[in-house]
């Protein structure tokens, strides 16, 4: 599955959709440009995105599924060599000093989790260590914002 060059859509029906079937190449940037209400959002949030979560949420077991989000199968005939998707979603960012990519996309636990398993830390010990938010995991300098300031 991991060999396949192209993530296959077959008859997506999704909201405004009419057996819409694509072709979208793997490892490449992709941009879904068009009109409004040509089915961007609905091949992407509604397709892509639903199965990828609902695939990877198969890999948990039955009672940890039932605390993670419910995703819907798309409606499509069939969904091919799909990967795990990272969806950053259409709404404006906002945040705060300690706002990064990895805390918008939810991805920072799963990246500590990694880390937490195969590295060693400076500081710390367990997942913590790789939390910036976490006073023993951040760094002591800059206290896990990226700048230091000097009063």
């Amino acid at each position: 599955m991991a060999n396949h060059p192209f993530i296959e859509i077959v008859n997506d029906r999704e909201n405004n959709l009419k057996n819409v079937s694509v072709t979208i190449p793997k490892n490449k940037l992709t941009v879904f440009t068009g009109v409004s209400g040509s089915g961007k959002s609905s091949i992407v949030f509604d397709t892509i995105a639903q199965e990828a979560g609902r695939q990877w949420n198969s890999t948990y077991s039955s009672f940890v599924r039932t605390f993670l989000p419910h995703y819907k199968r798309p409606d499509a005939d069939d969904i091919q060599n799909l990967s795990t998707a990272i969806i950053i979603d259409q709404n404006p960012l906002g945040g705060n000093a300690r706002s990064t990519l990895g805390t918008i996309t939810d991805i920072n636990p799963f990246l500590r989790l990694l880390f937490s398993r195969f590295a060693h830390p400076h500081y710390g010990d367990g997942s913590n260590a790789y939390s910036f938010n976490d006073p023993s995991g951040m760094c002591p300098k800059c206290q896990g914002i990226g700048r230091s300031y000097v009063f």
